[in-house]
């Protein structure tokens, strides 16, 4: 992808320790040991309580298959990405795809191999299974990526992706070393739970970057950049326009407590702007810059127009009195249809 649509201009982060995460060909991790049991000469099945979502075996496997899943998927064209995703991301790269071909760009995965990777990996229990694969490639000097897989009726599925210049922070064991989650509404010694920050974050871009109290919460930067770009949007729009937002948080969020007390928190929002025309008010066109000018074709619309995005986002949540930051962001340009 180009950088237009994927900011992924790498974060420098302090290199993390080992503890928390289970390293590439480790035949033991925090599930291994639970295995198996022997009592009174029995074998017997370990407790789902004392069980990983999967076995670092099994993480590894199922970040090898969604690797070559990727790159045929970009074979075939890269219109189709359920074999490899799910959920908003298989949105947001299919319309990665779609936009460099209109912009004359050449669309592309990575294609380099894996040559180390780690997991953190939560106890099996209620809720949808999930973990975190952490991983380099070969070639990718500073670079780790992290990628979320949950498992979805099709399968185990990426769900939610970022990247940096160095490792994240360290994601916290428990007593059995499995990865701790923090649930959604979850704000235990945090600045923000996670479950509001994307509320919050949702709100920075309805307002254009406005809201006070977004602005306290999150530390502005080049991965918040598209709330100021929806200033320029409203202030480019003819007379006889408005504009009615509607920005909502989606489904996917994600969250591990770390080992500084931080969080790590993976989440996705919506947006889909709708344009009116009053009675009478001169054709809108998306201005020179603007996406969505290619996606409309430069289409005049004369009564209305709907214009649609969706992000990924990948942050990290402190202590109280601290700030958000927002390390990575994965833009969709969706659509811009309308009459």
């Amino acid at each position: 992808m180009t950088i237009r649509h994927q900011l992924s201009i790498l974060l420098v982060l302090p290199v993390a320790t080992a503890c928390g995460l289970v390293g590439q060909g480790a035949n033991a991790g925090p599930s291994a040991p639970f295995a198996s049991s022997q009592k009174r000469g029995v074998v017997t099945s370990p407790s789902p309580q004392k069980q990983g979502v999967v076995t670092a075996a099994e993480a590894k496997q199922i970040l090898a298959r969604w690797d070559s899943a990727e790159k045929e998927a970009m074979r075939q064209g890269g219109t189709d990405w359920t074999a490899a995703e799910a959920g908003l991301m298989a949105e947001i790269h299919k319309a990665e795809v779609r936009l460099d071909r209109l912009t004359g760009d050449t669309p592309k995965v990575d294609q380099e191999r894996i040559v180390k990777s780690r997991f953190a990996i939560p106890r099996a229990g209620a809720g949808t299974p999930w973990f975190m694969a952490e991983f380099q490639r070969k070639g990718g000097n500073r670079r780790w990526d992290q990628v979320i897989f949950a498992k979805t009726q099709a399968g185990w599925r990426m769900v939610a992706v970022s990247a940096s210049l160095g490792r994240v922070p360290t994601p916290a064991r428990d007593e059995d070393g499995f990865a701790t989650v923090l649930a959604p509404d979850d704000g235990a010694g945090l600045v923000v739970s996670p479950r509001e920050l994307t509320r919050t974050h949702a709100r920075l871009l309805t307002t254009a970057g406005d809201d006070p109290r977004a602005n306290r919460l999150i530390l502005r930067n080049l991965f918040t950049w598209d709330a100021d770009t929806r200033k320029g949007d409203r202030e480019n729009l003819p007379t006889g326009w408005k504009v009615r937002p509607n920005t909502q948080p989606a489904q996917e969020l994600y969250a591990l407590r770390t080992t500084s007390g931080s969080a790590l928190v993976w989440y996705g929002i919506t947006e889909e702007d709708t344009y009116t025309a009053r009675p009478g008010a001169p054709g809108m066109k998306f201005y020179n810059g603007s996406l969505a000018k290619y996606l409309s074709k430069g289409k005049t619309f004369r009564e209305k127009a709907v214009y649609k995005r969706a992000s990924m986002y990948f942050a990290v949540v402190p202590k109280p009195k601290g700030k958000v930051k927002v390390l990575w962001s994965r833009n969709g340009y969706l659509s811009a249809t309308g009459s």
